[in-house]
């Protein structure tokens, strides 16, 4: 079982006041109870944790933030958890650009916004409460827990795979267009726009082909015993 706190480390114990499991870098005993440290805080703090009444100013300062990204969030002083989605989100949008599919982009950004949009009202509410929301390192899983995807080398290529093809596609689309509009038919800027989508599909290939051969190591190694 996996710390609330921190994802990497195991938890040791669970926390006498919120019940949720605690590594020893989140303990704190009091009379030989174990409490995590956010409980600690919050109760420590809890008196000034009393939201006084925003001003209107603040309030549309605040909206405006929201309305971009992971602002809102630095603006809450999380500034890596606001800067991973800021590159989710913009850098995923230039990354599906950049291989052709336009038309995916708003799949990308329109959840991506919503959901920073209210997650950042949601933790100001909670940072509000008193409550200690962790800033944790860059590239740590603040937002969701990516371990598992990864580790599945065959769904990663096949994705991957799923996006070259489509993005040849749309590449031979353009072209088909602009034969028929043009009457003219460049084989050069096909073969350039192609070339990052048949990278995209041979990739795929190679991880489902490296995820393949553990299992057929296995497989070996048992008929040899």
């Amino acid at each position: 079982m996996k710390c609330k706190y921190h994802s990497s480390q195991e938890a040791q114990t669970l926390c006498e006041k919120c019940k949720q499991p605690i590594c020893s870098d989140c303990t704190i005993k009091v009379d030989d109870k174990a409490i995590c440290r956010p409980c600690v805080q919050q109760n420590l703090f809890s008196e000034q944790s009393i939201s006084r009444k925003r001003t209107f100013s603040e309030k549309l300062m605040f909206f405006c933030f929201s309305l971009i990204p992971g602002a809102a969030h630095m603006h809450l002083g999380l500034f890596r958890r606001g800067l991973q989605l800021m590159i989710i989100t913009f850098g995923g949008a230039s990354l599906i650009s950049f291989i052709g599919l336009d038309f995916i982009i708003p799949l990308v950004l329109i959840p991506a916004w919503f959901f920073s949009f209210f997650e950042s009202y949601h933790l100001r509410r909670q940072i509000e409460k008193g409550q200690v929301i962790l800033d944790e390192d860059l590239f740590d899983r603040q937002l969701f827990d990516y371990t598992p995807l990864l580790k599945n080398r065959r769904l990663i290529g096949s994705t991957v795979i799923v996006v070259g093809i489509l993005s040849l596609l749309h590449e031979l689309d353009r072209n088909s267009f602009l034969f028929r509009l043009f009457g003219n038919f460049n084989s050069y800027n096909l073969i350039r726009g192609s070339f990052i989508p048949l990278c995209l599909i041979l990739a795929g290939i190679y991880l489902i082909l490296k995820a393949k051969q553990p299992a057929k190591v296995i497989s070996d190694i048992s008929e040899n015993q």
